[in-house]
């Protein structure tokens, strides 16, 4: 028996989730965001019901591509619909094949028609050491076509230097960068061309 087979996902779900409304700017929620250090908001009704989900991504290529005025953009018009949902009951092998499946790194985690939590490839594995050689082994094979292509050339996946998962993986020279292996790769270079 694996160790993915016992584990559920409302063992490794996060808990509670940062939620947004309908009429709420991406400003607020992208302070929100930060405040939390989260990477997806979920939104919800009036009545709690989570209606999509707003992660970094939804507000690079909604908003700040598109040079809109964050506190002009509200939720409605950025939320990513319809929203993927797990049971908190499931296996969270079943969780990561769903994420596979639907090319997205995150679900709500529904129980009752209520949102109980979200649960994020990047929370399983941490829990998980061996789903993270797994995934790691497919992406070699695959030529890193598993990665979920977004706008803006941003890919998903395991940064070639820091090894952390990111959403808003680039291209640079060869290698995918997250945005803070960018940062700091920018920064030595002005430092040596400083010298």
């Amino acid at each position: 028996m694996r160790i993915t087979d016992e584990v559920l996902v409302r063992e490794v779900m996060s808990s509670p989730v940062i939620e947004c409304s309908l009429d709420e700017s991406a400003q607020e929620i992208a302070e929100k965001m930060m405040k939390y250090k989260v990477g997806a908001v979920i939104v919800t009704s009036n009545d709690g019901s989570p209606l999509g989900i707003i992660t970094k991504t939804d507000l690079v290529e909604k908003v700040i591509a598109k040079n809109a005025r964050p506190s002009d953009v509200r939720a409605r018009d950025i939320m990513s619909t319809p929203l993927h949902t797990i049971d908190p009951e499931a296996k969270i092998e079943d969780a990561v094949r769903k994420m596979s499946k639907l090319g997205v790194s995150r679900l709500a985690v529904v129980y009752k028609n209520k949102l109980a939590g979200i649960v994020s490839l990047k929370d399983i594995l941490q829990v998980t050491p061996e789903i993270l050689e797994i995934v790691k082994e497919n992406m070699k094979i695959m030529g890193l076509r598993l990665l979920r292509r977004s706008g803006e050339g941003y890919i998903e996946g395991y940064c070639d230097s820091c090894g952390e998962w990111s959403d808003m993986l680039l291209n640079v020279e060869g290698q995918y960068l997250c945005e803070d292996c960018r940062l700091d790769l920018l920064r030595r270079r002005e430092g040596e061309s400083g010298e």
